[in-house]
């Protein structure tokens, strides 16, 4: 008797969970229905943020961004203008806020969505654009979870971070750090120092004049037209670079090829090692080169070239400028 009294139970536990689940679908479905009738245009329901603040060259822009993409650029104008557009659904609209913070010659943004589960499980498509313009004389700490970061035209100290996104950075002066967990970087015209990591992309770098530290943990790299010393690692790619000058070259791959294309007149030692492929030079040089490895000096030597791959080829060409 106790038995049959246990399993009715719970078939009145179970049948009471169905109808709940039921109706929580039935209820969703029908929410998702009244979001769809409710879109006006293409474009969805969208929530706006402007703001403005007078600023000094120099000064300092810092942006914590829960979710979206960050444009920034510089201007002529000494203010810094800041427009936020989020699109989505109206619920997460209604969640999501940006304030806005100015300390002396510092402006600060940080945005954030008040999340709970239903938003991961059924409603987490929110698209956020941070379009922001700058004195081009400033400095610049962005950071955000989950879109890309891109900077034209700005002088100063860059820092900047990404969740997953691309790096976009186009006429940059300055000290540039940035990252980037799951997306591309695109490099050009820029002067400085420049620092810049990708856990799974490629990084593709024109015009570049000044020290370069590029690191991707599985992509190629590729830097062409630029002037600078230059450390660049990747752990699953091909690096292919071609310089005017020779200021220090070291160059290391887990499972690619080297290519270097440099000018006929620079002067270089050269250490080169593959474990996996040859290695060539159409250098007049002096030294060893056989079974894998280059030991040796171009043109009486000068700054040191040092090339690594566990599984490729390493090919050292002169250049016609």
């Amino acid at each position: 008797m106790n038995s049959s009294l246990s399993v009715g139970a719970k078939m009145a536990v179970f049948l009471a969970l169905a109808i709940v689940f039921g109706a929580t679908m039935i209820g969703l479905s029908g929410r998702a229905r009244s979001f769809q009738q409710g879109e006006t245009g293409n474009s969805g329901n969208e929530k706006r943020f402007d703001k403005s603040f007078t600023v000094t060259p120099g000064g300092k822009l810092v942006i914590r961004a829960d979710d979206g993409s960050i444009t920034v650029s510089g201007t002529d104008s000494k203010e810094v203008s800041i427009h936020v557009l989020a699109r989505g659904s109206e619920s997460l609209l209604k969640k999501f806020d940006v304030r806005f913070d100015q300390n002396n010659n510092t402006v600060k943004v940080e945005s954030r969505l008040r999340r709970n589960y239903m938003n991961f499980c059924w409603d987490n498509d929110l698209d956020v654009q941070y379009d922001v313009q700058v004195p081009t004389d400033f400095n610049l700490d962005l950071n955000t979870a989950g879109g890309d970061l891109t900077v034209l035209a700005v002088k100063g100290r860059i820092d900047g971070e990404t969740s997953g996104g691309n790096l976009d950075l186009s006429k940059l002066d300055g000290t540039v750090r940035m990252s980037t967990s799951g997306g591309n970087v695109d490099v050009r015209e820029s002067t400085g120092e420049c620092k810049i990591e990708t856990s799974g992309g490629n990084i593709h770098g024109v015009s570049i004049v000044g020290s370069m530290d590029f690191e991707s943990s599985g992509g190629d790299i590729d830097v062409k037209e630029s002037d600078g010393k230059l450390r660049a690692s990747t752990s699953g790619g091909n690096v292919r670079i071609a310089l005017k000058d020779n200021k220090g070259i070291d160059l290391e791959t887990s499972g690619g090829d080297l290519v270097v294309r440099l000018p006929k007149a620079i002067t270089a030692d050269v250490k080169a090692e593959t474990t996996g492929g040859d290695v060539s030079c159409d250098f007049q040089f002096s030294g060893k080169l056989k079974d894998g490895s280059f030991d040796g000096k171009i043109n009486g030597g000068g700054n040191l070239i040092r090339l690594e791959t566990s599984g490729g080829d390493i090919v050292i060409n002169s250049l016609e400028l």
